[in-house]
């Protein structure tokens, strides 16, 4: 049985790795949809705990879109995630337009930022897709993931913990870690994305059925 100190020392590894777990992509095995209408004319939303998207900070967004729902049913209008270099080139970011086409995410701490051009005039429903932040675990917390992760966790905090004890790493060890990642990898994997024009700046209106609510300019 292990002591109070050493019992510590591992669960320290185990939320270190679980942290570094949460920022690498292919280790996250879950995205989570989050939904929030946004308020015409504002352009900058905040996100995380206490946030206007109140969910853990996330590292990175995958996907975003605005949905419009008229008698005839919702359709979704993709919101293109971009970098500030790209952000920073629009010259009129005040802009206003039916929904959102690009989102500019600062990723402030404790609170990051999300922004958006051109700006909403319509009370639209937003769509965030996260990827999961793993949280910390206690001693008295039970491991809740999926198929896979037990033994990959196990092996990588063993892999950790040995020079902490001034234990050179076993080969099998080390081996059985990276073989468990690699597995861990491959699951949560997805087909490379097809290259494309950044269509949220080059495009006109008329193509992308913003006249619906606009009338065209």
């Amino acid at each position: 049985t292990l002591d109070a100190a050493d019992a510590m020392d591992a669960l320290d590894s185990v939320n270190g790795l679980l942290d570094m777990w949460s920022a690498q992509k292919l280790t996250v095995y879950n995205n989570i949809e989050t939904v929030q209408p946004l308020t015409a004319g504002q352009s900058s939303y905040t996100v995380g705990l206490t946030g206007y998207f109140n969910i853990e900070r996330p590292l990175r967004i995958d996907k975003a879109y605005s949905r419009i729902t008229t008698g005839n049913g919702s359709v979704d209008f993709p919101c293109q995630l971009t970098t500030l270099e790209k952000y920073g080139s629009i010259g009129l970011k005040s802009q206003p337009g039916p929904w959102p086409k690009i989102a500019y995410y600062n990723t402030g701490y404790p609170l990051a930022n999300l922004i958006f051009w051109p700006v909403p005039q319509t009370n639209v429903e937003f769509h965030l897709w996260t990827e999961q932040v793993f949280t910390s675990l206690d001693l008295s917390t039970p491991l809740n993931m999926p198929r896979g992760y037990y033994l990959g966790l196990q092996f990588a905090v063993a892999e950790l913990l040995c020079p902490e004890y001034g234990i050179a790493v076993p080969p099998d060890v080390r081996r059985f870690a990276k073989e468990f990642k690699d597995v861990i990898k491959s699951l949560n994997g997805s087909p490379q994305a097809e290259s494309g024009v950044d269509m949220a700046i080059v495009s006109g209106n008329g193509n992308d059925a913003g006249f619906i609510l606009n009338g065209g300019f």
